[in-house]
């Protein structure tokens, strides 16, 4: 048999390199690419709000709301786990020209706007982060709104953007998902509260006595509210322990006073994890309400307000 001619010989070689070459290429589309790994909705709203709170930390300046907001601003953000930074590029790009830090008042407000809304997202996947956003929309309100109060007449204040000024909600609706006996209790620290400022009234004269009564009179129309939701047991007392080395003194009394507003409001808050969304109305508004008349009575100390209240985060 006669040899292949040497350009049959190369044509044989060629098909065969295209076919190693073509091979290759259908393995390589064949073989699926990596998956990109993508934040969960949940971890996208928690690393907003720690954005939200590293802007509040650029922008506290000198006043009441910004030295404060210095000292709560970093708590949060580490219960958040600080601000994400992606792995650096090996060939970073040229900084753009950094924008200005917003106002303190205006960092603060948009921390609470946003965390509320963020809460409503995460109340069906996360519900601790729901409460942790509420907790934080909570503690930046009572950071903005607290100095401001100091010394005015007692009143109802609902938490803005959640309630309606003077007409809350302050208690749960009917088919609340609050267990009776822990509203019976909110019910019984009202009316404990009530009559603290009656034997208080008792001992105080002018301005003092009458606001004292006021907000005696508040106390009391929230514990009656509270036993009047369905199957709310009345566990009032006629009579609670008030001694009398807190009631001898304008100042002793201030403190008094303060103790029983702060324990409420703690109280209040604490309800926040774990509430149903409808619940988180009058539990937000009952505890904001507390901080404030706690605010507004003398000797009142700013940097008691929790960075997280009602919440223990480790």
């Amino acid at each position: 048999m006669a040899p292949l001619p040497s350009r049959v010989i190369r044509a044989v070689a060629i098909a065969g390199v295209a076919t190693v070459v073509l091979t290759a290429c259908s393995w390589r589309v064949e073989t699926p690419p990596i998956p990109r790994r993508t934040p969960t909705p949940t971890v996208v709203l928690r690393d907003d709000a720690a954005l939200r709170e590293q802007a509040v930390v650029d922008a506290a300046d000198s006043s009441d709301l910004g030295v404060l907001e210095s000292v709560l601003a970093p708590e949060r953000l580490a219960a958040l786990g600080g601000v994400y930074v992606a792995t650096p590029s090996p060939t970073p790009s040229a900084d753009p020209s950094p924008s200005a830090a917003p106002a303190i008042d205006v960092a603060v407000q948009e921390a609470i706007d946003g965390a509320l809304d963020a809460a409503a997202a995460a109340d069906e996947d996360d519900p601790g982060l729901a409460a942790m956003l509420r907790s934080i929309a909570l503690s930046h309100a009572l950071a903005m709104d607290a100095p401001g109060v100091a010394g005015t007449a007692p009143a109802e204040r609902a938490m803005p953007g959640v309630g309606d000024d003077t007409t809350g909600p302050w208690v749960p609706a009917e088919g609340t998902s609050v267990d009776a006996d822990v509203l019976a209790a909110l019910a019984v620290a009202h009316d404990r509260a009530s009559f603290a400022y009656e034997v208080a009234a008792a001992r105080a004269q002018g301005k003092e006595r009458t606001r004292a009564l006021t907000r005696s009179r508040l106390h009391e129309a929230r514990a009656e509210a509270l036993i009047a939701v369905p199957g709310v047991e009345d566990l009032r007392a006629s009579l609670y322990d008030v001694p009398p080395a807190g009631t001898g003194t304008r100042k002793a009394r201030a403190a008094t006073e303060r103790a029983v507003e702060t324990e409420l409001a703690e109280s209040y808050a604490a309800l926040l994890d774990g509430a149903d969304p409808a619940d988180v109305p009058w539990i937000l508004n009952g505890a904001y309400d507390a901080w404030m008349r706690a605010a507004a009575l003398a000797g009142f100390d700013l940097e008691s307000i929790p960075a997280l209240p009602g919440l223990d985060v480790t």
